[in-house]
């Protein structure tokens, strides 16, 4: 249920001592709330059991807000946290299983300076023994704590959702601040507890108008819920009226302000789901399925609840020996396509090339799609420019291995650049324009298992496009079920990280691991830290605004987590076995208990749900987080060093030319143009050409001493310079060098072949036959760079052939390329 709701009190106190209006008042407001599609009233003191069952006769759910001495110095203090305690309660045995009852709030706005006193961490404890006080008392009941941005930093995972109290009235701060506060809440609904504007000051029409845009950002936001401040002008706190502010949407005597109309058509909009776009263009769904029957029913039927008005889905089943194909006949309204198993990335390119829609949305078979999920991504798009835009993917409650899964290294999540721009989305929550995907000729095929998704957001990105993020537009992601169903998955991610890193080495370190300029989302574990994180306060504690500044991920500390980690150690036994060598021995096993160190520190780290949570689960994820990075890296490893380079495209040279690189891998060739053809025009062909047959290259940025890199064989790269000699009327004579490079693998083969020779004296046998051995096995590998690198001087030569420059004899010996 979207919480569609307004805060209600605080009042005088009635002829009961109650600081609530008689029972007929509250009656009759509760009416007039139901005329205008308010679903939900939050109130500042606990109700009493009248006013709980007049607002469940009229269907309105209440939330709690518990009054405590927060202004005080509570923890200094042993009688107001007791008193604390106590209030928390008693709300919750009052409001215990009463169908109305929403959620327990256990404080409110708690001054900056009084969580600067105490500290963070210690008032963060307070609320969620708060928390635990009320679930006592109410097992079944939801509890909140309703922040406000000067305490944004505060972590407060372990409640049920998260509320804050917003006054910005400009809309497009308001709108960027929410998706602040998402990103910052994670995987928790987020719902606004007070949002209003005074008409004394500002006018009634303003307000209303104020309210209809705020409460607009907000649903299109994809926000839990948001509470108007407040249903009526009518308003006591301290003991007195308060003459000089008037929030709300009815006067004192509560005639209706044009707020109040404003508010029940932005409500009424939002009853059924989302239906605020103004031309919602035609959407394709795609679900790309490989024996996914376990659950694509479930993901199927998802989609009969999706509230955006005019959409498609097809299912394109790569191949399945499951049920599959029975369980789509099921879904009448849903266009299925069989095609025998080609890979995900040829999947997702059958549905693209099948879709009606001007935008292409995806999703996976373990999917669930959230009812405004399209209307979020879709507004999202349309809003901002993008070429493409994505959500968050949440896990469902799936048991305890699931959730152990879940919270442990690499699951599929976003990078974020900024709270707006995403380097990558995860590819079972994306969407694209359909002429942005076209132009970047949709999804790489050489991706049959993962990875397609990073590619396809870094080549928009190159294309001078952009990917956008709408964390309000979530689907439920199921994760593997099982630790050998996780750890393949997790091999699937090597394999396509080692793709990755040929078609995009410029984002790769020396052992393959990505170098992202974003920050990964998500609650599963990236790392560890070992540093506090830090809270910009402002002067004296006065900021509006105190945000949390994370320390950043020790990766040296995850070093001994990794496979050449491992490999050191095993190297460092076996000469320990070899030479009897108890010392060499003791360090190897040191080296692998740093590693379980590692391990049991992620595991303490991981945010495992409070259902789930224990030292078995912990246990879990322990071992998860050991052998994930070994898995994915030895695939990575495999799938590099073994598996075929996806290059296509390779054309026959012109009769007659040689193409060859000598061993010392360096020529130039010359290109004479009579028609003034420039250096860029051949430089742009090759890139296009590259580009369409799925070549590793690197592209200067401006800070390259090269125009291009290729990467075609996995032991050398390729360096491409060109330069231009203007003679006049057109005519130019344009210069092509070209530079073999060894790649960091085969210097790591040539630095051992020189290490070999440095242990010579202790051993001279053994280190002079394995010098030998490498510095052959180096040289045989750079003689057969050199060959394959004529593939690209026959490509330079096609294409300059088609711009019609002609090629120079070369000198006696070739020309050779400057250093």
């Amino acid at each position: 249920m979207r919480m569609q709701g307004v805060t209600y009190g605080p009042f005088a106190p009635n002829a009961a001592g109650e600081r609530f209006p008689s029972p007929e008042r509250a009656d009759d407001d509760f009416a007039a709330m139901c005329e205008a599609a308010i679903n939900a009233i939050r109130t500042y003191h606990v109700p009493p059991a009248w006013l709980l069952d007049l607002a469940d006769e009229r269907g309105l759910s209440v939330l709690v807000d518990v009054p405590w001495p927060k202004h005080h110095c509570f923890l200094d203090d042993v009688r107001s946290g007791a008193e604390a305690r106590e209030a928390v309660g008693r709300a919750a045995e009052r409001g215990r299983d009463h169908p109305s009852l929403l959620a327990y709030s256990v404080g409110n706005e708690i001054p900056p300076d009084v969580v600067r006193w105490h500290g963070a961490r210690r008032v963060e404890r307070f609320l969620a023994e708060l928390s635990d006080v009320a679930r006592q008392a109410d097992p079944g009941a939801m509890v909140t704590y309703a922040n406000f941005p000067p305490t944004e930093y505060l972590d407060l995972s372990f409640l049920n959702f998260a509320t804050f109290n917003v006054y910005l009235h400009d809309r497009e701060t308001f709108r960027r601040y929410l998706i602040r506060l998402q990103n910052l809440v994670g995987e928790m609904p987020l719902v606004l507890g007070e949002i209003g504007m005074d008409t004394l000051r500002n006018g009634e029409l303003h307000q209303a108008e104020f309210l209809a845009g705020h409460l607009r950002e907000a649903a299109l936001a994809g926000l839990a819920g948001a509470f108007v401040f407040s249903w009526t002008d009518d308003w006591h706190t301290g003991g007195h009226p308060i003459e000089d502010w008037a929030f709300g949407l009815t006067h004192r005597d509560r005639t209706p302000k044009a707020s109040f109309h404003a508010v029940r058509e932005m409500y009424e909009s939002c009853g059924d789901g989302l239906n605020l776009l103004l031309a919602p263009p035609r959407v394709s769904v795609i679900v790309c399925s490989y024996n996914g029957g376990r659950t694509l029913d479930q993901c199927l039927r998802s989609f009969r609840g999706v509230s955006y008005p005019d959409f498609e889905v097809i299912l394109v089943d790569d191949g399945s020996t499951d049920d599959t194909w029975e369980i789509a006949a099921r879904f009448p309204e849903v266009r299925a396509i069989h095609q025998e198993n080609m890979g995900l990335s040829e999947a997702r390119n059958v549905g693209l090339r099948a879709a009606t829609g001007s935008v292409i949305a995806y999703t996976d078979s373990d999917c669930v799609a959230d009812p405004d999920w399209l209307t979020l991504l879709v507004h999202q798009l349309d809003r901002s420019g993008a070429a493409a835009v994505g959500g968050p993917n949440l896990s469902p409650e799936d048991g305890p291995t699931a959730a152990c899964v879940g919270a442990s290294p690499g699951q599929p999540t976003q990078v974020l650049e900024t709270d707006q721009v995403a380097e990558h989305v995860p590819g079972c929550n994306m969407a694209f324009r359909k002429d942005a995907l076209f132009e970047v000729r949709g999804f790489d095929p050489h991706y049959r298992k993962a990875g397609d998704d990073v590619d396809v957001c870094w080549r928009l990105q190159q294309a001078g496009m952009w990917v956008t993020f709408s964390p309000g537009a979530f689907v439920w992601h199921h994760r593997r079920q099982t630790p050998k169903a996780y750890l393949r998955q997790q091999a699937g991610y090597g394999e396509a990280e080692a793709l990755l890193s040929f078609m995009h080495p410029e984002r790769f370190n020396f052992w393959g691991n990505g170098k992202w300029r974003g920050h990964l989302y998500g609650v599963s574990l990236r790392g560890v830290r070992l540093g506090a994180p830090i809270v910009y306060h402002g002067t004296f504690g006065t900021g509006l605004f105190q945000s949390v500044y994370q320390t950043g991920r020790a990766h040296w500390a995850m070093l001994p987590s990794n496979l050449e980690w491992h490999a050191a150690a095993a190297a460092v036994a076996l000469a320990g076995v070899t030479f009897a060598s108890p010392l060499a021995l003791g360090v190897a096993a040191v080296m692998v208990a740093l590693a379980g160190v590692v391990a049991v520190l992620q595991a303490a780290q991981a945010r495992i749900p409070a259902a789930h949570d224990g030292l078995r689960s912990r246990f879990l994820v322990a071992v998860l987080c050991y052998a994930q990075p070994l898995v994915r890296s030895w695939a990575r490893y495999r799938t590099r060093w073994f598996a075929p380079r996806p290059v296509s495209g390779v054309p026959e040279g012109p009769a007659g030319r040689d193409h060859r690189l000598p061993l010392s891998g360096r020529r130039a060739v010359a290109y004479w143009s009579e028609e003034g053809v420039d250096r860029t025009a051949l430089l742009g062909l090759a890139v296009a050409y590259f580009d369409e047959h799925r070549w590793g290259k690197v592209v200067d940025s401006g800070w390259s001493a090269f125009d291009l890199e290729i990467h075609g064989y996995r032991w050398t790269t390729l360096r491409v310079l060109t330069v231009q000699e203007e003679h006049g009327g057109g005519r130019r004579l344009i210069r092509v060098g070209y530079t073999l490079k060894t790649s960091a693998y085969l210097q790591a083969i040539l630095a051992a072949a020189a290490l070999g020779l440095l242990v010579a004296p202790v051993l001279p046998l053994v280190a002079i036959a394995t010098s030998a051995a490498l510095g052959a096995l180096g040289l045989g590998l750079w003689w057969h760079g050199a060959r394959r690198a004529s593939t690209v001087l026959r490509i330079m030569d096609k294409l300059a052939d088609e711009v019609r420059m002609v090629r120079r004899p070369e000198q006696r010996g070739g020309e050779v390329p400057p250093r």
